[in-house]
């Protein structure tokens, strides 16, 4: 399933538009939940995501598997997400 996440990155007091790539994943490893402003999956959306669904996430990140745009501190992460149906 493919999400679309929109995560405060970086200083959020002084909020840039550009940030490398190492910077970038650096700060996405220490996203905390309260970072993420927005979840979207096709036309759902969630403010405060569950638990497991941000466990999904910070493991696709520590795999590198995403990509994403900025603007204004503010990140755009698009990432394919495999959940299991049981």
């Amino acid at each position: 399933m493919k999400f679309h996440f929109e995560i405060l990155i970086g200083d959020r007091y002084e909020a840039t538009d550009y940030l490398s790539d190492d910077e970038v994943h650096q700060s996405l490893l220490k996203t905390q939940k309260q970072d993420i402003l927005k979840a979207e999956m096709g036309d759902e959306y969630w403010e405060d995501i569950p638990d497991e669904l941000f466990e999904l996430l910070k493991t696709s990140i520590k795999a590198k598997k995403y990509d994403f745009t900025m603007d204004g501190g503010h990140l755009w992460l698009n990432i394919e997400i495999q959940i299991d149906n049981e």
